[in-house]
């Protein structure tokens, strides 16, 4: 049982980055990393919600790690060629 869960788990990633990539496409390659993050993003908030109560801490550190590095490549993608 423990197995299909973690397949589920994922499944729900991939599709989540794949359909953020194809969505974010559209803004280029940046935007294509970009919305692979936040496809990420949405497929850890899922995980979140399924986890149980005992494994909520490790839950919350991992979606606050990749929060941080979508922010790292939002950023990236925005202030690429600008100079200051």
């Amino acid at each position: 049982m423990a197995r299909i869960y973690w397949y589920g788990l994922a499944v729900i990633y991939a599709a989540c980055c794949v359909t953020g990539m194809i969505l974010g496409y559209t803004w280029g390659i940046g935007g294509s990393i970009l919305g692979m993050l936040m496809g990420a993003m949405v497929a850890s908030v899922i995980a979140l919600a399924l986890n149980s109560p005992e494994r909520m801490e490790a839950a919350i550190y991992t979606i606050l790690s990749v929060v941080a590095v979508a922010a790292l490549i939002y950023l990236i993608v925005t202030f690429w060629g600008v100079r200051f």
